[in-house]
C-alpha cells in the first residue's frame, strides 16, 4: 500500500510542477516570445501532462491488480491450511517452504517449528527419500511412493507421498501430499471387487 500512495503523490508532484510551468510559459508568451518558440514550449508541456495521466491511471490499474492478487492469495492461503490431506511445500532440494495444519499433526508438531526444516528428517528411509528429490529434480514429473514418515515423539507411520510441482515449468518449489497407506489400500481393493461383482450379476441375470 506505501507503494500505492507514493505513485499517486509522484503523480499529483508532477502535476502541479507542469502546471506552474505553463503558468509561467503563458507569461513569457506575453512577453514577446517568437510565437514558434512558445508553441514548441506549449506542445511539451500538454504532452507531459498528458502522460502523468496516462502513468495515472496506469497507477490505479495496478492498484485494482493488487487487490485481486491479494484476494486470489488470501483465498490460496485459506485452503491451504484448511484441506484435510496434509500438505508440505518444499524447495528442490527439499527444505521446507510451507506446511498447512494437517501436515504439522501428521508430524506432531506446530506449523511454525516446520518452516526451514528439511523435510527428510522425517523420512524413515532417508537413502530412500534422497532418491525421490533427485527423481524430481530430473524429470519435473508427478511422483509418488510409499514412505515411512516418523512423527516427533510418535510412533513410525505409512504414508503414500504424491510430488507434484507447485507451478507448471518451475523446478524451485513441490507440494508433497501425505495420505495413509490404508487409504489406498482399501481403495484398491474396492476397484479390484467391482469387476467381481459385476461379473457375479451378469451370470445371476443370464440364468
Amino acid at each position: 500500500m506505501g507503494a500505492t500512495v507514493s505513485d499517486t503523490d509522484t503523480c499529483r508532484r508532477w502535476t502541479i510542477a507542469i502546471s506552474q510551468l505553463k503558468s509561467r510559459a503563458a507569461k513569457v508568451r506575453r512577453g514577446g516570445v517568437p510565437n514558434e518558440t512558445a508553441d514548441l514550449v506549449e506542445q511539451c508541456l500538454t504532452m507531459c501532462d498528458a502522460v502523468v495521466r496516462d502513468l495515472a491511471g496506469a497507477g490505479l490499474q495496478l492498484d485494482e491488480s493488487r487487490l485481486k492478487l491479494d484476494s486470489q492469495i488470501s483465498l490460496w492461503t485459506h485452503l491451504f491450511d484448511e484441506m484435510p490431506t496434509a500438505c508440505v511445500e518444499t524447495d528442490a532440494s527439499g527444505v521446507i517452504l510451507g506446511a498447512n495444519r494437517a501436515a504439522a499433526v501428521l508430524f506432531n508438531t506446530s506449523v511454525k517449528h516446520l518452516s526451514a526444516r528439511l523435510l527428510m528428517h522425517f523420512a524413515e528411509d532417508r537413502d530412500q527419500f534422497g532418491q525421490l528429490l533427485r527423481g524430481l529434480s530430473a524429470d519435473g514429473a508427478r511422483h509418488r511412493c510409499a514412505l515411512i514418515i516418523r512423527p516427533r515423539e510418535r510412533a513410525p507411520v505409512h504414508m503414500e507421498a504424491t510430488v507434484v510441482v507447485r507451478s507448471p515449468g518451475d523446478l524451485s518449489s513441490w507440494l508433497w501430499f501425505f495420505t495413509p497407506l490404508e487409504q489406498h489400500e482399501h481403495a484398491a481393493r474396492r476397484h479390484t471387487r467391482v469387476p467381481l461383482e459385476t461379473t457375479q450379476e451378469t451370470a445371476r441375470l443370464s440364468s
